[in-house]
């Protein structure tokens, strides 16, 4: 019984510590280009990189985890789009009418690109879905992980004139 209790515990501390801020590996992001849903353009990281803070979400429609995790997406992207932060939903290997049916269907009004032959996936090590980077204005990579970034990592990595500006604009309401 203490074995399994102790394997429990160990297990425990390790998914705990995957949703950590990772400042300390000052780990920079790896540019890519994949085309955008329903679009003839396609998307280059390095072109918000240093403007907006990213998300990067890889995921896909078949994956159970990430259809629960897009109502948090969302909300976040809501939130946070005028404040500096973009979401980038990297879909891996779907052809552009199935996502564009799943996109559609749940309304998502962030930026969806396709990594059809799931080459920047594995640029970025992705061993399941959903994974998600936030990306800092810096470039580094400050959060990976299986799950989202709790949303004071997000705030804290906003531009800074953003943040005040939104803090005067509460204050001023009151």
């Amino acid at each position: 019984m203490k074995k399994i209790i102790s394997i429990l515990l160990l297990l425990t501390t390790i998914a705990c510590a995957q949703t950590k801020k990772q400042k300390e590996t000052s780990l920079k992001y790896i540019d890519f280009e994949l085309p955008i849903l329903n679009s003839t353009e396609s998307f280059k990281l390095s072109s918000i990189v240093g403007q907006k803070v990213v998300l990067l979400n890889f995921w896909a429609t078949w994956c159970p985890y990430c259809v629960k995790e897009v109502p948090d997406l969302k909300a976040v992207y809501e939130k946070y789009k005028d404040k500096g932060l973009e979401i980038v939903a990297v879909n891996i290997g779907e052809t552009n009418k199935e996502v564009a049916n799943f996109v559609e269907a749940k309304e998502i009004k962030y930026k969806v690109v396709l990594d059809q032959k799931a080459q920047v996936a594995r640029m970025y090590g992705v061993r399941g879905i959903p994974t998600n980077f936030l990306i800092g204005l810096d470039g580094n990579i400050i959060f990976a992980g299986y799950t989202m970034p709790d949303e004071k990592i997000i705030e804290e990595d906003l531009p800074k004139e953003q943040n005040s500006k939104t803090k005067k604009s509460t204050k001023e309401r009151r």
